[in-house]
């Protein structure tokens, strides 16, 4: 007898059926993964796209936007600090000499008050134009909400100024709303309370 070949019992075997048993391991195919169509990729693809245009373009004009917003501010500071110098330095020198005169030197010192405010009038006018001309998208809030402040303050010292120079008894003194806005503003402060 031949090693290789063994030999089968003397009963009858019966052959299963394609049918009756599971599938042998070898036999079965691999499960094949799901696959999402091909509109659905090419919409996930574009959107993925269109998103990431749209998130470098908001990038661009927030930095854009904050470029012009720290213009105006700087404008806006040097304007206040210049106002501050010298309508302060004038209203100090001549308060005392205010309160103790009469009459045609009362009309003097008014005019040694709005002479000043007339010549730092454009540059305050000027800041304020600059500040109202920047642009902020809406979702851009923090910017939107510091750009509010610079202007609130920038038309409030206009107006502050506007009035000196058009009649200097309207004394350029310490405003407590002017103060605020400017505390509001985060502009820097010099010479103290104005």
């Amino acid at each position: 007898m031949d090693p290789e070949f063994e030999l089968l019992g003397d009963e009858p075997a019966r052959l299963a059926s394609r049918g009756d048993a599971d599938p042998e391991v070898l036999d079965a195919r691999p499960a094949e993964s799901w696959r999402p169509p091909g509109w659905v990729t090419t919409v996930v693809v574009l959107a993925l796209v269109v998103g990431a245009v749209a998130w470098y373009a908001d990038e661009r004009a927030r930095v854009h936007e904050s470029e012009a917003l720290g213009a105006c501010r700087r404008e806006l500071h040097n304007a206040a600090i210049s106002s501050d110098l010298l309508m302060v330095a004038v209203a100090s020198s001549i308060r005392p000499s205010m309160d103790a005169t009469t009459g045609s030197r009362r009309a003097a010192v008014v005019d040694l008050m709005s002479r000043p405010a007339r010549r730092l009038l454009p540059d305050v006018v000027s800041a304020d134009r600059l500040c109202r001309a920047v642009s902020v998208r809406p979702w851009h809030r923090s910017l939107r909400a510091r750009r509010d402040a610079a202007t609130a303050y920038s038309a409030a010292l206009t107006a502050k100024l506007r009035e000196v120079a058009a009649d200097g008894r309207a004394y350029y003194d310490d405003d407590p709303s002017l103060r605020r806005l400017r505390r509001a503003a985060d502009l820097g402060v010099f010479g103290g309370r104005y």
